[in-house]
């Protein structure tokens, strides 16, 4: 085991988010209609029907394929993959092979200790199959086609990866580059992103290639990275016993029981017989009149999730843990940013701060970031539940966590404000005043207080004066319950030290 490394590739499918399939003009829906309720003619592969290729899905190929560097082809056609299955109608399924929509290409991931760039086969186009339904086991099988017809991006990598985590990884940021394009939603649970693995092992040191296992149809991380520590695991123990695989085979993941299965022997590309679609023309990127201009798809892309993550850093002064949460997806990314520019338009124009607007804005940075990025991912996130849609607006968000700054209000009332905040859609001023949530800051009120707390605890006063300063915690506690919450317990902890001396 010691002596073998693995060798790992990846193919993965993302159902495009276009309004119409592929090939025809059935919405592009799946669930939860009624099975075959959203089928034609061009869905169900009847003779004599006539493919017409969907424009936006071509674009939103573009856009990944060249999010990921990839090279488009000046011209590109599809081609039909030959084989017989209950789930493809036709007998054959509309694919590319000889000329992808994009050549090569790279994603680069962050291990947790450095950068990989992980090169890319190819992007191409296809149509998507039936959906096979097994009731009960040996009641037969059913064959839903709704999802037949529905635009199926595939990007593969080449055999680059050398551990199950870095699979995994590459995954989740194929995900968010989608996202952030908005070319799918790409839930790996509702089978809108899908990933095959391509796994074998040989000798450290080595650069021969061995006979590859397919793992089919994995729909979750977890299930890439399990699948793919068991089939190593298998795999090392045949190579101890001189058995190492000989052949291609397609296998299975079995969830509940954590072990692969066999399912057929692996087809070659000679099997499925390719040859140009007759039914649809090729698609030229190089002509002036062309549909789709390859310079105007460049130009609307926006700025990549690692580009993104890299800037905050930069400019915020984030680490990556939380600039990595914080540009999870663009509609949050465009949130925090909202902030910043309110925060800083703010810091700025006090005319108690002196300075050019870098100086200004460099010297405060620091502990405004810190307390927006704590508040905004350990306690406004948590209370919110959409990625999209945030019940606050940047302005308020921003108001409130000058509250805080200025320490106009205290932690735990500003938790109160936040949540009430969430529940209204309302400014930080309104909920203070509708809800009561003022600042205790009557210095009387607050001695009052203290003396109360005091005298009703002597043994813990008692304990403070015996050295052990660190029972005032549970007095500043109880002089907080007393206000709920709405002193300053900085304030009320010095008012303690004064009177305790």
């Amino acid at each position: 085991m010691t002596n073998l490394e693995p060798i790992i590739g990846l193919e993965i499918h993302l159902e495009l988010n276009t309004n119409s399939k592929l090939f025809c003009s059935c919405v592009n829906e799946t669930d939860p209609l009624q099975p075959n309720s959203n089928i034609c003619p061009i869905c169900l592969g009847h003779p004599g029907v006539l493919p017409v290729i969907n424009k936006s899905a071509v674009q939103k190929s573009l856009a990944i394929g060249l999010a990921l560097e990839g090279e488009v082809s000046e011209e590109s056609y599809f081609d039909r993959k030959n084989y017989f299955y209950p789930d493809l109608p036709k007998g054959y399924q509309i694919s590319q092979y000889k000329l992808p929509l994009i050549s090569g290409g790279l994603l680069e991931i962050n291990t947790g200790t450095k950068g990989k760039k992980i090169h890319l086969e190819r992007v191409h186009l296809e149509e998507d199959t039936a959906k096979l339904l097994h009731p009960e086991k040996g009641k037969g099988s059913l064959v839903d086609f709704n999802r037949s017809g529905v635009p199926l991006l595939e990007v593969v990598t080449k055999p680059v990866f050398r551990s199950p985590p870095e699979a995994k990884i590459f995954l989740q940021e194929l995900q968010l580059l989608a996202r952030y394009l908005d070319i799918s939603n790409a839930d790996m649970e509702h089978g809108q992103m899908r990933c095959d693995t391509n796994i074998s092992l040989r000798p450290k040191g080595s650069k021969n290639m061995f006979s590859k296992t397919e793992i089919k149809n994995l729909n979750s991380f977890k299930s890439v990275e399990d699948s793919l520590i068991y089939e190593i695991q298998r795999q090392a123990q045949l190579w101890e016993k001189n058995r190492a695989p000989k052949t291609q085979t397609t296998r299975g993941w079995d969830e509940k029981r954590h072990v692969t299965y066999e399912q057929r022997w692996k087809e070659e590309e000679q099997d499925y017989r390719y040859f140009p679609e007759p039914d649809l023309p090729p698609i030229s990127f190089a002509l002036k009149d062309a549909p789709i201009h390859i310079d105007e798809i460049r130009r609307l892309l926006p700025e990549l999730p690692i580009a993104k993550r890299e800037r905050f850093m930069r400019e915020y002064g984030l680490s990556l843990a939380n600039a990595k949460i914080l540009s999870s997806n663009r509609s949050l990314a465009d949130f925090v940013e909202k902030i910043m520019s309110e925060i800083k338009a703010w810091l700025i124009s006090l005319e108690t701060v002196e300075g050019t607007e870098q100086e200004i804005w460099k010297k405060n940075k620091n502990k405004l970031v810190t307390l927006t990025a704590n508040w905004l991912i350990n306690r406004y996130l948590p209370l919110t539940t959409s990625e999209k849609e945030f019940p606050i607006s940047p302005e308020n968000f921003a108001e409130f966590i000058i509250l805080l700054y200025e320490k106009k209000v205290s932690s735990t009332v500003a938790q109160q404000i936040l949540e009430k905040m969430v529940l209204t859609h309302a400014d930080p001023d309104y909920v203070i005043s509708h809800y009561q949530l003022q600042t205790v800051d009557d210095t009387k009120a607050l001695k009052d207080f203290v003396k109360e707390v005091i005298d009703d605890n002597p043994d813990v006063v008692e304990k403070f004066k015996a050295g052990n300063i660190n029972v005032i915690q549970f007095l500043v506690g109880q002089v907080m319950k007393k206000t709920k919450g709405q002193a300053d317990p900085e304030i009320v902890r010095k008012l303690l030290e004064k009177k305790l001396a």
